[in-house]
């Protein structure tokens, strides 16, 4: 039913990942079904997942309507004694079941995707693989693909395993790379949970930031409201955001930037990079920064800067010829959109949004 080409396909997006949705593609074109994922999770939650076009976005909704939580597909995989193959829905469900459940009739149904094919593989290191060929035009054509699948299923194994450890160690490379000169940072996947941090952001989890199965959350209920509208943004339109959190001790600058282009190409579900900022130096940045940072006109960008610098109502109001009402109206809205509440807090929180430093410091 295949040919030794797509073999070789499997096993060259095994030693480059970026390959794997071209090669899913194939695959569920010759077995007759719209898609394929292939998730690779770690133990603690870390998990990545590479998905053909077919399926993606379908996949997508699956995990943001929370169906991830309640998947009897999974439950009823993981309840059969191991099975060194691939299982199909009516497998697994009676067909009254895969009419009825709510799975199939809210989600899976009306999806086209209610006939898929699914095999977990564990790794010696605790690490386990789920490959899925999903859309199929029927149960029955599920079923018909199963001995095919079952052929390619050790060259899948082997390949996707590898794809999977290289991949983790490249997310991990990148943000031990950020803490080599100083930078807090994690990586987070399509649903806004921690994939992997550097030893610089670790002390925050389990303090003023945590890492749940829905997403990350911040203790503080107004740092995690701009996470979650930062996040919203992040994976909607790929559009970054510098926001100000609270993490107990300290206020700080997180810039949370997406994994765009060629950062993307990791067989991962990576979507944001998430970055403290360096304060050492205490610099404050420049007007125009802080305008683009958070949305300030320039009026309310220069007022934010003339307060950070230690100026009052009345020196700033004279300095830049508006009346006192007028520059606390505009710092009214500066608290706001800097999720600040008092001048002094304003103070302290504007020199951390200077970049990242680029190199190391010397003591």
């Amino acid at each position: 039913m295949y040919d030794e080409t797509l073999v070789d396909a499997i096993y060259e997006a095994g030693a480059m990942p970026e390959l794997w949705p071209v090669v899913l593609d194939r695959l569920a074109i010759l077995m007759r079904a719209r898609g394929g994922n292939i998730i690779y999770a770690r133990p603690g939650g870390q998990e990545m997942r590479a998905s053909s076009q077919g399926i993606e976005q379908v996949t997508l909704e699956f995990e943001a309507q929370g169906w991830g939580a309640r998947n009897s597909r999974l439950d009823r995989y993981l309840a059969r004694p191991p099975h060194a193959g691939f299982l199909t829905d009516s497998d697994l469900h009676s067909e009254e079941e895969l009419r009825t459940l709510p799975i199939y009739a809210e989600f899976l149904i009306p999806h086209g995707a209610a006939a898929g094919a699914a095999t977990l593989i564990r790794g010696a290191a605790d690490d386990t693989l789920a490959i899925t060929i999903e859309g199929f035009e029927s149960h029955a054509g599920s079923r018909e693909a199963v001995p095919a699948l079952d052929n390619l299923r050790p060259h899948l194994a082997r390949a996707a395993m590898l794809s999977g450890r290289l991949a983790m160690e490249r997310v991990r490379a990148a943000v031990e790379a950020l803490a080599m000169i100083g930078t807090p940072a994690a990586m987070l996947d399509i649903q806004g949970r921690l994939l992997i941090a550097n030893e610089l952001f670790e002390p925050a989890i389990g303090k003023s930031i945590f890492d749940l199965r829905s997403r990350l959350k911040f203790s503080d209920a107004r740092s995690d409201k701009r996470f979650g509208e930062a996040l919203a943004r992040l994976l909607a339109n790929h559009e970054g955001s510098s926001i100000a959190i609270d993490l107990g001790n300290q206020r700080v600058a997180m810039h949370l930037l997406p994994v765009r282009g060629s950062a993307k190409d990791i067989f991962s579900s990576a979507a944001g990079l998430l970055v403290l900022s360096d304060v050492a130096d205490g610099r404050l940045p420049q007007q125009d920064l802080l305008q683009a940072l958070f949305d300030l006109t320039p009026s309310e960008a220069r007022i934010a800067r003339e307060i950070a610098q230690g100026g009052g109502v009345t020196a700033v109001a004279m300095a830049i010829g508006l009346s006192r009402e007028t520059v606390r109206s505009h710092l009214k809205a500066i608290f706001e959109k800097t999720n600040t509440r008092r001048q002094s807090e304003l103070t302290k929180l504007l020199p951390s949004y200077g970049l990242p430093a680029l190199v190391s410091r010397s003591d």
